[in-house]
């Protein structure tokens, strides 16, 4: 199962395989390097995990075909409302990247003073 995706900054369509969503959150446009912030995809994973759990449940019964496109969600999900809480997400996910950059520099030098001992 896949995820047909398109760069908001390049716009670039990739497809992204569900299962290495779950496996491991990440959002990444391979022709420019954009990014997802992180606590954005690891809720969207987790959602998609919820999701797939309940259309399991539901199989037994009914057979399910779901189409969605970002650009027709019905409100409250709608364009105006979906752009605010990405700014939020963005602004949040900047200052945790400026925290990982910090803990990896950290690492770095930690393994550097370990290799000259």
């Amino acid at each position: 199962m896949t995820l047909d995706l398109t760069c908001q900054a390049c716009d670039t369509s990739f497809e992204l395989e569900v299962a290495e969503i779950l496996d491991e959150p990440r959002i990444r446009c391979p022709n420019c390097d954009a990014r997802a912030p992180l606590s954005l995809t690891e809720g969207f994973s987790n959602a998609l995990d919820d999701l797939l759990g309940h259309v399991a449940r539901l199989r037994h019964k009914f057979q399910l075909v779901f189409e969605l496109e970002s650009d027709d969600l019905p409100a409250p999900y709608d364009r105006d409302h979906a752009r605010a809480v990405a700014d939020d997400d963005e602004h949040a996910s900047e200052d945790l990247e400026e925290e990982e950059v910090d803990e990896h520099f950290d690492e770095d030098e930690e393994y550097r003073r370990d290799a000259e001992e």
